[in-house]
């Protein structure tokens, strides 16, 4: 479903290392935004879908489905917002990233 790379930035002496995973949502079909963030969150977490925390206290799950799959072209182009630790981008071209940053 999606990628998990690393990289490593060797501009500092913390050496931040950034983990991040991505996903894909389909118009039209049960893979919804709101089915790839929790998705692509799973896997950057390494934790079963079931043991993240709820989604609706991070955004309103049923707007950020509609917001890009309410009409033929999205509402908006992106969305960003954090949800269980992690920073997540949505976008309307049908991608989701998530990022975080841990200081090594």
């Amino acid at each position: 479903m999606g990628k998990m790379g690393t990289q490593v930035n060797t501009d500092d002496s913390s050496a931040k290392l950034t983990l991040s995973a991505t996903a894909e949502w389909v118009q039209d079909t049960e893979n919804t935004p709101v089915y790839a963030v929790v998705s692509a969150v799973s896997e950057a977490s390494g934790l079963d879908m079931v043991e993240l925390p709820p989604l609706y206290d991070a955004i309103n799950p049923d707007a950020l489905n509609a917001l890009f799959t309410s009409r033929a072209e999205p509402a908006v182009n992106k969305i960003s917002f954090e949800y269980a630790g992690y920073d997540v981008v949505v976008r309307g071209t049908g991608a989701v990233e998530v990022r975080t940053t841990v200081n090594a």
